[in-house]
């Protein structure tokens, strides 16, 4: 008896070779198919196409110093943002600059001191503007706002039909807001032309305070 007729030659050894053959064909596609959507369903695959739920944690920091001006008195201040500062996928947001000063040593409106501050960013990634702004000395007398990710709110949302990869492009920083942060500031003290001996004013105490708001993205796939 030839192999032919061994492998082929009774209805059940054609059943075998044909169930086999079943096996060998379906088993690797099912394989393929449910590797696939474990990728999905697990959010492991930043190239798939599929349904999300986009959420933000959100961390605001503060950063303050402060020093003591006379009249005419110019003062700057530096913040270093660094990269190693900020968590593992932690993007940059916003970064606020506030000046504030407090005259309430002298009575009377036409008596208050006023501050003229100007940002310096040429040390920050991301090619920001230098701004000025000049207010009086009754708690925050100027800020200036930096917008580092652009439609960034911190609202939570849904997006279909879209890659992780697409969704983590969307909110990276691109390394933008990092570097230093400058502010100076100069007093203007302006006294009440008659304060009397114990009403004499001449420096106000000035405060620079940076407020620098990040995130991290966290992305769940959608059955």
């Amino acid at each position: 008896m030839d192999l032919m007729q061994k492998l082929f030659g009774t209805q059940r050894a054609i059943t075998m070779v044909v169930v086999s053959l079943m096996f060998a064909i379906a088993f690797p596609a099912y394989f393929s198919v449910m590797g696939g959507m474990v990728e999905v369903m697990d959010g492991g695959s930043s190239g798939a196409a599929g349904n999300w739920q986009v959420n933000f944690t959100t961390t605001v920091s503060e950063i303050s110093d402060s020093a003591m001006l006379s009249d005419g008195e110019t003062n700057e201040w530096t913040y270093e943002l660094d990269r190693t500062n900020l968590g593992d996928d932690e993007m940059i947001a916003f970064v606020n600059i506030t000046v504030s000063c407090d005259d309430n040593d002298e009575p009377g409106p036409t008596s208050r001191d006023s501050v003229d501050a100007e940002t310096d960013v040429s040390g920050v990634e991301g090619g920001f503007e230098d701004y000025t702004g000049s207010g009086n000395c009754n708690g925050d007398a100027v800020s200036f706002s930096y917008i580092v990710t652009p439609e960034w709110s911190g609202t939570p949302y849904v997006v279909e039909d879209v890659s992780k990869g697409d969704i983590l492009a969307k909110w990276d920083d691109g390394g933008n807001g990092t570097g230093e942060w400058l502010c100076s500031v100069t007093l203007e003290v302006n006294s009440n032309p008659f304060p009397g001996p114990l009403l004499a004013d001449n420096d106000e105490e000035v405060t620079v305070t940076w407020t620098v708001t990040t995130y991290t993205v966290e992305i769940t796939a959608l059955e």
